[in-house]
């Protein structure tokens, strides 16, 4: 199976629609879901036929904020068991097998003040199943300093209360493949900050189920 995660800023214009389908057609995915779409329900099922996936949950921006949208190929077993603005919880099942599992695509609390409300709405959602689980997307906050590359240092306390809570739900970084950073505000100089927002998290279980599992 393979998945495309994607805070895509905008799925609205031309390049971008562009650049996922382009993607699409590389890696032929399973299931792609996209965070901050800035879309409504009825811009993003239009999508459907242009990325060849039938399977369709969304949830719409307020205005131009938010917004997310989850694609899936309909050979495969997606129930939505919850979705909200800032996550699509699914139960899954592979074609041609019996193993059961769940995923949930995550658009992390944007503002600093309000990140402790997803750290505690995270630790609600590892309470309700006890199955295989896959926590992937745009979390909105690094884990290590080493992960943030600006002149101003990340605050260790926002990044400890993220380590805690990924323990506290049993999850562990899978690791990536590729640039150390998923988001760079594109400014010049000193003014210039990458860091890595994006990643894929998972209890014991589901590692030891997919053990050969990679984020590139």
């Amino acid at each position: 199976m393979n998945c495309i995660v994607w805070n895509c800023r905008g799925a609205g214009n031309t390049s971008t629609v562009r650049d996922l389908v382009a993607h699409t057609r590389a890696h032929s995915p399973s299931m792609i879901f996209l965070c901050e779409t800035r879309q409504n329900k009825e811009k993003m099922y239009r999508l459907r036929n242009r990325v060849g996936l039938r399977g369709f949950e969304e949830v719409s921006s307020d205005g131009n904020s938010g917004g997310l949208a989850l694609f899936w190929d309909e050979s495969l077993y997606v129930d939505i068991r919850d979705c909200n603005r800032r996550w699509i919880d699914a139960y899954v099942r592979l074609p041609a097998d019996d193993q059961l599992w769940r995923i949930t695509f995550v658009y992390g609390e944007p503002r600093v003040e309000n990140r402790h409300l997803m750290w505690t709405k995270l630790q609600k959602l590892s309470t309700v199943s006890d199955l295989p689980w896959l926590v992937i997307g745009d979390f909105n906050e690094a884990m290590w300093s080493f992960e943030h590359f600006s002149d101003t240092p990340r605050s260790a306390g926002q990044m400890l209360d993220f380590r805690d809570v990924l323990e506290v739900c049993g999850l562990g970084d899978l690791g990536f493949a590729g640039l150390s950073y998923t988001f760079d505000n594109r400014r010049g100089g000193r003014a210039n900050i990458k860091v890595r927002l994006d990643r894929a998290v998972a209890n014991n279980m589901w590692r030891d189920v997919f053990a050969h599992a990679r984020v590139a």
